[in-house]
């Protein structure tokens, strides 16, 4: 009798058959069982909670509990006997005796059916260390015990132990028992390995026997995408929207690898497809905005940012102030502008390191759009608030220069030199101020600094041109 024998009703009957022990009477009827119907269960923010919490899968774990005929190790008359009249009923009434019982029958010279029935009581109670033990010794007395071995490869990716669950998974196949999930939960660990070639080849093979798993199916689009197989990877996941297009997280795996190919415009396609659907979240459209910006689409981006603040009401400030700084840094000051207003309009206002930043951003925006006097009163209060802002000082010297105050930039400049962090592009601006004056000699030394405390080829080519300017000086 071939396949899994599940537990029900009449599995007393159905295992003394499987065993070849000849025909009894039906049994009486029996009280009903108060088993579990979980085997193990994944909790449900586990990757593998889709395939393992399946209850088709489940059924079939609990199913392990019966026997096939043709690929196990067979009972003695007197072991059958057992197992018909004490071990099944307490399978399904109380498995913690029926463990008990099991304990106690478990010998060198007994059948390994009942080692691995002990196993999976263990199993199912999430108690990997024993069910791999016991697994390990019904494989020992019964090499090609089949289940044993599907089991134990099951019982390893359950706990997490990948590399122990490649060789029972793959011994399973070669003796028969390939199916999707088996294949399923191979690739997996496979991919936890870092093994995504084989874990690719190992999906396609369970999709042959589940070819409409999704789950199956996004775990091959994972790994190719690790593979950099991204044509393979997107045809995959046209195909799933195409049956699933209200599954959000298909749009933004699109977009992704849409970005991995270095493709913004397609990548803001697949995610304004997520936005139009109403299940964009903040995160989704920051980087909707920032793929806009890549295509200096400053209005859209400002749009997908607006939204991302009213959806979040301003709970995530660092993502506000990033999408602010990247207008500024862009000369997008009207759009910038907006998002200032935007973010402080917020329901969650600005506090502390935060609240300065923004005010930072402002001042560039304002001595941008010819509104320096503004600015600089800014800049002044966080300076007298924190004396080592360095953003601040290099901020307020920029103003000074430009407006022709160049003792007080100077001071500026030599305050923020003495910052950690600060010192090259303090260093490089006293040393533009300095070319103003035509004081080249100590610009230079300046420049040098500069290069020492961060190396750049602009920075170079600039500290060239100020030495022949010096050494054409000094001729004159």
């Amino acid at each position: 009798m071939n396949g899994y024998l599940k537990l029900t009703k009449c599995l007393p009957w159905l295992v003394f058959l499987a065993t070849g022990a000849g025909a009894v009477a039906a049994p009486k009827a029996e009280k009903a069982s108060t088993a579990p119907t979980t085997f193990a269960p994944m909790p449900a923010t586990n990757e593998l909670a889709p395939v393992w919490n399946d209850p088709e899968f489940t059924k079939q774990l609990i199913g392990s509990y019966g026997f096939a005929s043709d690929v196990e190790p067979r009972l003695k008359p007197e072991e059958q006997a057992i197992y018909r009249d004490k071990i099944v009923p307490l399978l399904r009434e109380d498995q913690k005796k029926a463990a008990a019982e099991l304990t106690v029958l478990v010998k060198p010279e007994a059948s390994a059916v009942f080692d691995f029935t002990l196993g999976n009581i263990a199993f199912q109670s999430e108690d990997m260390t024993n069910a791999v033990k016991h697994f390990e010794a019904a494989i020992a007395k019964f090499p090609d015990y089949r289940r044993a071995h599907k089991n134990l490869g099951f019982a390893y990716v359950r706990d997490g132990k990948y590399a122990a669950a490649i060789k029972p998974l793959a011994r399973t196949i070669s003796l028969g028992g390939a199916d999707g999930k088996v294949f399923g939960l191979m690739g997996f660990a496979y991919m936890n390995l870092g093994k995504n070639v084989s874990a690719e080849a190992a999906y396609r093979q369970a999709l042959v026997f589940e070819p409409e798993n999704v789950d199956f199916k996004l775990a091959l689009v994972k790994c190719s995408i690790a593979t950099a197989n991204y044509d393979y990877a997107l045809a995959m996941i046209d195909e799933l929207i195409k049956e699933y297009p209200e599954r959000d997280n298909l749009w933004s795996l699109q977009a992704n690898i849409h970005i991995q190919r270095e493709q913004p415009a397609k990548a803001a396609l697949s995610l304004e497809m997520l936005r139009r659907s109403g299940k964009a979240d903040p995160k989704t459209l920051y980087l909707l905005g920032d793929l806009y910006m890549a295509q200096e689409s400053r209005d859209l981006a400002l749009g997908a940012y607006a939204e991302a603040i009213d959806k979040d009401g301003g709970a995530n400030p660092a993502k506000a102030l990033r999408a602010a700084q990247i207008l500024v840094s862009r000369g997008a000051w009207a759009e910038a502008g907006q998002m200032f207003a935007k973010i402080h309009q917020a329901a969650t206002a600005l506090t502390g390191a935060d609240e300065l930043k923004l005010l930072k951003l402002e001042s560039k925006a304002a001595m941008a759009n010819g509104a320096g006097d503004k600015a600089i009163t800014t800049l002044e209060q966080i300076v007298e608030k924190d004396p080592l802002d360095g953003e601040a000082l290099l901020l307020a010297g920029d103003y000074y220069s430009k407006n022709g105050q160049k003792e007080k930039a100077e001071f500026r400049y030599q305050t923020a030199a003495g910052i950690s962090g600060f010192e090259a592009e303090a260093f490089v601006k006293h040393a533009q101020l300095l070319v103003q004056s035509q004081k080249y000699a100590q610009a230079t030394e300046l420049l040098k600094k500069a290069q020492k405390v961060k190396p750049r080829d602009n920075v170079q080519r600039y500290l060239e041109k100020v030495e022949q300017l010096a050494r054409n000086s000094a001729k004159s």
